[in-house]
């Protein structure tokens, strides 16, 4: 039988933590500093003991031991509000975040570590009040294809860090990276609406002046290109639902018809918006026209028709970027690591 946290005969220590699992007190603290040499089943049953006996390891002393926290911080920079340009949008506001985020949490408890999550921006910078103090011991960074001087200044700070989804590929002593290839990524989308018969593709995007916007209509342009198809269009706006039903909205009064068969979307939003827009004007999708999505996320399954949309961050991007942290951790060097760019398809095209 277990004990409790609450219970006031037992106080819970590495000690009872250790006689609980039936192992050593070393192997208890190996589990909690993820030293490499603890067999996976060894590991398990020391966390689950752990887990349920809510034994917290005190970071005070482990920081005075010259022990690693267990700590790692997710670092997120999102942008701009999409409501208050004077505000930083909040994780809330995007579903790409939250899910993200969700699942790098889960892989980081599933070895031993716990995940503090903050925003990286001007008005609420904390990393690095947080590196100093010792809480953490690096951080996975989502930078949502963005680029941005707090990174930077991270990037140089010669902290332990990962960065995902960056504008640039870089890697350091201190710095891994894991990146898509938005290209490719352009690239793909496009001849996928191409091979299914759709010739009159418009691109609608989010702010065209960002890199990852650049390099997928650059995909998109160069896919067009090389099969021989002359009629391009590119249209900028804002990564969200209400900004494209205006766009697709106000083309359609402007000009009284939609002339393309098929859309591809900067993102899962964006294609939300367009179908919401096209339906209005009772043009069907995708039977009058197609559209891709980009981003696949889980929102693509419970629209009607349900969104086509590239992946473009794998299944196993969470657990890689938790891996490479902990290589940097263990004193190697970072590297640079390209994901797997696929099409989720499903009823839109």
């Amino acid at each position: 039988m277990l004990v409790k946290l609450g219970d006031d005969n037992i106080k819970i220590n590495s000690k009872k933590i250790a006689q609980l699992a039936g192992v050593s007190r070393s192997t208890v603290s190996r589990v909690i500093n993820n030293y490499s040499d603890i067999s996976i089943e060894t590991r398990e049953k020391v966390l689950e003991v752990i887990k349920e006996n809510g034994y917290y390891p005190n970071l005070s002393a482990k920081k005075l031991a010259g022990k690693k926290s267990g700590i790692i911080g997710l670092l997120v920079y999102t942008g701009k509000s999409s409501f208050n340009k004077k505000e930083y949008k909040k994780i809330s506001e995007s579903l790409y975040y939250s899910e993200l985020i969700s699942k790098i949490i889960d892989a980081a408890e599933e070895v031993g570590y716990l995940v503090l999550v903050s925003y990286i921006n001007k008005e609420g910078t904390t990393w690095e009040k947080i590196f100093a103090n010792g809480i953490i011991d690096g951080a996975i960074v989502i930078s949502g294809g963005k680029k941005f001087k707090e990174i930077e200044n991270l990037i140089v700070s010669d902290n332990k860090i990962v960065l995902l989804d960056y504008e640039k590929n870089i890697a350091t002593k201190t710095v891994a990276t894991i990146n898509p290839d938005h290209f490719q990524g352009g690239y793909l989308a496009t001849e996928y609406l191409l091979k299914k018969g759709y010739k009159k593709i418009l691109h609608l995007t989010g702010e065209i002046k960002r890199k990852t916007s650049i390099k997928r209509a650059r995909g998109y342009l160069k896919c067009l290109e090389v099969n021989g198809i002359k009629v391009s269009k590119v249209i900028g706006g804002k990564f969200t639902e209400k900004s494209s039903y205006k766009i697709i909205n106000d083309y359609i009064k402007k000009n009284k018809k939609f002339e393309f068969d098929g859309i591809f979307a900067g993102n899962d939003y964006i294609a939300l918006g367009s179908l919401r827009a096209l339906s209005e004007h009772k043009i069907r999708v995708p039977e009058d026209v197609a559209i891709i999505g980009y981003d696949n996320m889980e929102l693509c399954e419970y629209t009607t028709p349900k969104i086509t949309s590239i992946k473009h961050l794998d299944d196993y991007v969470a657990k890689k970027a938790l891996k490479k942290l902990m290589e940097l951790l263990n004193g190697e060097r970072g590297n640079i690591e390209m994901t797997k760019i696929e099409i989720v398809e499903r009823e839109s095209v």
